[in-house]
């Protein structure tokens, strides 16, 4: 069943090419509905666009889905999936759309939701936004076919969801070949007012094939300390790492976690991630399902028997993400943060990594271990409508007034850190 109107056709166009060939194909109703209404479908020639509104791990797309994440782990259902579970808001509704070839073969995939809210009307947000900060977000395609899948969500969003007032995609990095062509696609060819926003970066720690070979890359002073360290703590026996390994050790592990994130975060003024009930049920899930598959690195560090630093870590091939952490607040003649950091630096380097990923966040301490800055974007887009192009105005004026306000009441107010990101008491 199809549409009459344009349509991206693989075979007829050079791979690679930036153009679309447009095809008339005739129709006798706008959609199609599977599923118990679960699925809706826009199909032309060579390739069908489905909006999936409900999705379970018994769905054979939730396995497709996995297989073109790949090793992406912050885009695959594992994450995104409780994720909106935990944070769907009333009147929200998922939007996985996906794009499948004739031969009904996944090709591309948007992790997407649209939530209405009064500053921005109808919007098109991306899965795993907000507290929960979750970065490299993109458009899952499969290699060789991005122009084709960005042509047809692009072309669907503008057809069949002319309703929606504003897209705002977070936690993307700012190189992001797929993103950049995605918001250049509906600048250029629908209209849309496309902007990138500052937030804050990821940072990356480039690793060595050895752990000395990394401690010689530290500050003389910093070297020392971690030799020390080491020597005093690790290599008495006086801290133990231990990790998750299945659930019982998963559940004791996890309450760690939150117990030292929490107090940590308290203890300089900020309420502390799992202070929402969204939060918590959100990564208790996730990490459940990370350790079933084998990418969940969830330590804690123990000293002379008592817990004073835990780390959630996520296994994406040869990085390691740095995701949640805590520290005890009443030990810190021990450094239990440099406990934590380089307990998680060692293993990633004996277990072969190549990369140690401390995520968002402009904290310090990340490039005091030698971890490298990468740009990260929020996408602002905003449709060529009478009450889009409105709502982004009176969003620009608050936020003007806002920034005004922080300057005369905070001149020397630092950026609020998100408090998912790693810590270190340095």
């Amino acid at each position: 069943m199809g549409f009459s109107g344009k349509a991206w056709d693989d075979r007829a166009t050079t791979p690679g090419k930036d153009e679309l060939v447009n095809m008339a194909i005739d129709c006798q109703t706008p959609n199609a509905k599977f599923i118990a209404e679960q699925v809706i479908t826009t199909q032309a020639a060579n390739w069908r666009v489905e909006h999936v509104t409900d999705l379970s791990p018994e769905d054979p797309l939730w396995t497709q889905w996995e297989e073109l994440a790949g090793s992406r782990l912050f885009l695959a259902p594992r994450w995104l999936m409780p994720w909106w579970r935990a944070y769907r808001a009333p009147g929200s509704q998922l939007l996985l759309l996906t794009v499948r070839n004739a031969q009904d073969e996944l090709i591309g995939l948007a992790p997407w939701f649209l939530q209405r809210t009064w500053l921005s009307g109808n919007k098109l947000q991306s899965l795993g936004c907000g507290l929960a900060c979750t970065d490299y977000m993109s458009i899952l395609t499969q290699p060789h076919k991005e122009e084709a899948v960005l042509s047809a969500l692009a072309e669907y969003l503008k057809q069949r969801m002319p309703q929606i007032d504003h897209i705002y995609l977070e936690g993307i990095e700012a190189d992001n070949l797929t993103m950049g062509r995605f918001a250049q696609i509906m600048a250029t060819q629908y209209g849309y007012q496309s902007r990138d926003v500052e937030c804050l970066d990821c940072f990356r720690l480039p690793l060595p094939a050895d752990w000395e070979t990394w401690v010689m890359q530290l500050s003389r002073s910093r070297r020392r300390r971690v030799r020390q360290l080491w020597r005093d703590q690790f290599d008495t026996g006086k801290a133990v790492i231990k990790v998750a390994h299945d659930e019982n050790t998963l559940a004791e592990g996890f309450e760690i976690l939150v117990d030292l994130h929490q107090r940590r975060q308290n203890a300089i003024g900020h309420p502390g991630s799992f202070a929402s009930k969204a939060f918590y049920e959100f990564l208790w899930e996730a990490a459940q399902r990370h350790l079933a598959s084998g990418q969940l690195r969830l330590q804690w560090v123990e000293l002379e028997g008592k817990p004073v630093a835990a780390q959630l870590d996520l296994q994406e091939g040869d990085t390691l993400l740095d995701y949640c952490s805590g520290i005890a607040i009443d030990c810190e003649y021990a450094r239990p943060g440099w406990l934590g950091v380089t307990a998680g630096i060692r293993h990633a380097i004996e277990s072969g990594r190549t990369t140690f990923d401390f995520l968002r966040g402009d904290e310090s301490y990340k490039s005091h271990w030698r971890a490298e800055p990468v740009k990260m974007i929020h996408l602002d887009l905003v449709p060529p409508t009478f009450k889009g192009r409105m709502l982004a105005r009176l969003r620009a004026t608050l936020g003007h007034a806002k920034a005004l306000a922080k300057r005369l009441l905070r001149p020397t107010a630092k950026p609020e850190q998100s408090a998912t990101n790693g810590e270190d008491d340095s």
